[in-house]
């Protein structure tokens, strides 16, 4: 029997749009975006970022490293050509225009979900959310749950966040670490990610999972992994 429910964040709880996140990142002149942050394989920048190994500073420079007004590859040496915008250069962005642009990934989360989670503890349900994520995305977070009237205090037993933890999901030192703090049976656990390779990870510890497809409303789905 069910008894301990761990949700992911980014494509759970939270919408995401690195689609736009990408335009963003272009339109203040960093053209090498997708290779910089690896957004499906999480390397790089990103995974640097998720992991604690950077400050906001050290990751805001690390983007603008990528600008010099945008340069043209020559195989040997870059040839400064500058990224042109209505006929002028665009200059190397500011933290800001690089926070908002980063920021621009999240999408909001559904009020409905967290009533669905402050349903389950009702229930007697244990609650707790996992996270890959950055300071950036988990600070939108917060304003999320508030706009929605919820601290996530109430809703969660734990909070666990790779930057804090210096750990990534699928990594097992991350699930060897949740199971160890929490105290939570396997056996009696359900684990919501909508990534394959995290849920295999949680499986190989005896973890029950569920993969939700993006944007559903797996508010109803999950409900027969619980009885």
């Amino acid at each position: 029997m069910i008894k301990n429910i761990i949700f992911d964040f980014g494509g759970v709880l939270l919408d995401l749009r690195p689609d736009r996140c990408i335009s963003e990142f272009k339109k203040i002149g960093i053209p090498e975006i997708e290779q910089m942050l690896s957004l499906a394989h999480q390397k790089g920048v990103l995974d640097d970022m998720e992991r604690g190994r950077l400050t906001l500073e050290a990751f805001c420079d690390a983007i603008r490293s990528a600008h010099t007004g945008a340069f043209e590859r020559t195989g040997k040496l870059r040839s400064m050509i500058p990224f042109m915008k209505d006929g002028y250069p665009i200059p190397a962005p500011t933290n800001r225009q690089v926070v908002m642009a980063f920021s621009s990934m999240c999408d909001g989360i559904p009020a409905y979900r967290l009533d669905f989670i402050r349903q389950l503890r009702k229930e007697g349900f244990h609650v707790s959310a996992l996270s890959n994520t950055n300071p950036v995305h988990w600070n939108y977070c917060l304003r999320s749950f508030i706009e929605a009237g919820y601290d996530p205090s109430e809703l969660f037993d734990f909070t666990w966040l790779s930057y804090e933890m210096h750990l990534v999901k699928p990594d097992s030192a991350m699930f060897e670490a949740i199971l160890a703090a929490s105290g939570y049976v396997p056996d009696e656990t359900l684990f919501v990610d909508d990534n394959h390779q995290n849920c295999k990870a949680a499986e190989s510890f005896g973890v029950h999972t569920f993969c939700p497809p993006i944007r559903s409303d797996w508010t109803v789905q999950i409900r027969k992994y619980l009885h």
